[in-house]
């Protein structure tokens, strides 16, 4: 019989092929294999008490794995350079966790038979591979979240190796459920409850170690009280471009020459150096010169720091009748403020309300970030300044953020006191979101972000001379170090930063270069002599008295990780111009108590 054929689209679709469908469809044989195929996959002997009693097992050691203990063990670890601290994010992170087992537990025990089985086996094998990864695969370089972008192209060959080994491990228990539902299920139940027992032994020890300050008061901040105030009188200011390498300034000079010249009676030191190659202890070591950071934990350090030697700048100052502003982050300087809250007129401890929300994004975002393989690590990069920003609700926090200062609309002045001011900007640190006008665009460079910085100084300074405030005022423009150096190798190439300083009473007069051998061991005295303390001299050697060819020997500490638990400290003699890296000598290598707490993350 001749088939009636009909075309569309191209492709016949013939009436007999419908017809032949239906058929089949109707056909009791087909129909009885298909059913007893869907039976297979759903029929379960088990109540759904003991498939809940299977997940929940399951659950909570992936749970606990990835959302308590993971987020636990790094905030531990990472807390100097958070904004909260362990115990803070302790409930938090708790009752999420929790709450997702319980929730997931409760849905997936509504699953029966072969699908239960798969879902929940994927879910294990999830457990496995991470906590693998987590723990033995990603290795020492896996990247401190400076803000430095990762040549993620560099590590195919671990990315590949990665994927190899989650898919054999991932695999491992589908394998077991095959061949034996029986040691299948008790593989579930015994990996998983090993891993809660280990972790949970690592966290009691890792809650009740010396080695972490889980206590450390973060109460303690530093809010954007007074900002935009100065004194008709005299200020002493200290603007902080972070990562202010001497090369930027130079590249900037090589392709605009007449860029800096708004620096107004400045004079700029190609030959400054800081040192120390992190922002932690360098910009406490700027005011305090205590050089105990390698030989007591951080916190006691921080303590002692200020009262070095029976020094302290900022009780000097004080007495003098200044009042003394910081615009930084708490931990960075003061750690958790105790020993300075008398002096700094910013520093407050009103209590402020965690943002749960984000607190649980961004340790979520941590935690993936140690555990999925190497592939997928990119997605989950942030930087670590991210993770502080508005973690707490309302206050006023100050946040480095140069681009705020800018957005200050006018300045106020006040005859009534004097101001000692610090500053601290993004300046030249990654990433790089600033263009060279000073406004925040995105995806920018560095050269454009440290020229935006500047110009934000430029308008800075425009509205304090129409004040009346510039001339007498005595300005401090510097880095905290230069690029930074890889964290597992010794120095490779000189260091130095770019550094202008004005001194009161200069205005009027074109930019000035000195070649004078500087570094931060001659700020406290030049701090101190600004702010009219007699003894000056104490602090050591100001900055305008160290001559162009003054025969000054200088030092500088590198830190390098060869591995977590070998840590050395190599420690450089600059005898001459510190842009010439033969004159950096290698003199010794420390092996600082292993109890510090500055290591590089």
């Amino acid at each position: 019989m001749k088939q009636k054929i009909s075309v569309r689209n191209g492709r016949a679709t013939g009436e007999w092929y419908r017809l032949k469908e239906k058929k089949e469809l109707e056909n009791p044989k087909v129909t009885s294999d298909f059913k007893k195929r869907l039976e297979s996959l759903w029929s379960d002997d088990r109540s759904y008490r003991k498939r809940l009693v299977l997940a929940l097992t399951v659950l909570f050691s992936l749970c606990f794995t990835f959302l308590f203990f993971g987020p636990m063990e790094i905030t531990a670890y990472a807390q100097a350079s958070l904004v909260f601290n362990m115990k803070m994010a302790l409930p938090v992170m708790a009752v999420f966790t929790v709450a997702v087992c319980a929730a997931v537990a409760l849905v997936l025990s509504l699953l029966h038979g072969k699908i239960f089985n798969y879902i929940l086996t994927a879910l294990f094998s999830l457990l496995v591979c991470g906590y693998l990864q987590g723990n033995f695969l990603n290795g020492k370089q896996l990247g401190a979240l400076t803000g430095d972008a990762i040549k993620w192209e560099s590590r195919k060959g671990l990315m590949v190796r990665d994927l190899l080994v989650w898919l054999l491990v991932f695999l491992v228990p589908f394998v077991i459920l095959y061949f034996s539902k029986k040691v299948w299920k008790k593989t579930l139940i015994y990996v998983s409850a090993a891993l809660v027992v280990m972790q949970s032994v690592a966290f009691v020890t890792l809650f009740t170690s010396g080695t972490v300050n889980t206590a450390a008061n973060k109460n303690n901040y530093l809010t954007t009280k007074e900002e935009g105030e100065y004194s008709t009188k005299h200020n002493t200011l200290v603007f902080l471009l972070d990562r202010l390498d001497y090369d930027h300034i130079e590249e900037i000079q090589t392709k605009d020459p007449s860029f800096f010249n708004k620096l107004d009676g400045f004079t700029s030191y190609n030959n400054a150096m800081s040192e120390h190659t992190r922002t932690k202890p360098a910009i406490n070591y700027l005011f305090t010169n205590c050089d105990l950071m390698w030989k007591i934990p951080q916190e006691k350090y921080f303590e002692t720091s200020w009262d070095y030697k029976g020094k302290n700048i900022l009780k000097d100052v004080k007495a003098q009748g200044y009042t003394i502003d910081f615009y930084t982050e708490m931990g960075l300087i003061f750690g958790n403020g105790s020993t300075v809250k008398q002096y700094v007129s910013n520093l407050s401890s009103n209590e402020n309300k965690l943002n749960r929300h984000k607190l649980v994004r961004n340790l979520c975002t941590l935690s993936a970030y140690r555990y999925v393989p190497t592939a997928l690590k990119p997605f989950f990069w942030c930087y670590s300044d991210t993770i502080n920003d508005n973690i707490y609700e309302g206050g006023s926090r100050y946040k480095i953020d140069e681009t705020q200062y800018d957005s200050l609309k006018d300045f106020n002045v006040t005859g009534s006191t004097n101001f000692f001011k610090y500053y601290h900007f993004m300046g030249s640190h990654t990433p790089y979101t600033v263009n060279e006008n000073g406004v925040r665009t995105g995806k920018t460079d560095v050269i454009s972000q440290t020229k935006g910085n500047f110009n934000i100084l430029f308008r800075a300074f425009a509205k304090m001379k129409k004040l009346g405030v510039y001339k007498n005022s005595t300005i401090l423009i510097l880095g905290d170090h230069g690029e930074p150096v890889n964290d597992y190798f010794p120095m490779q190439k000189a260091n130095r930063i770019g550094f202008f300083y004005k001194p009161a009473g200069s205005e009027g007069t074109p930019l000035k270069t000195s070649h004078a051998p500087i570094s931060f061991r001659n700020v406290p005295a030049s701090l101190a002599k600004s702010a009219g303390i007699k003894d000056y001299h104490k602090y050591g050697k100001p900055i305008e008295e160290v001559g162009e060819n003054d025969h000054v020997i200088r030092y500088f500490y590198k830190p390098v990780l060869a591995n977590f638990n070998e840590k050395y400290l190599y420690v450089y003699r600059i005898d001459g111009d510190a842009g010439n890296f033969k004159n950096w000598k290698q003199i010794r290598v420390d092996y600082p108590n292993p109890k510090c707490t500055f290591w590089p993350a």
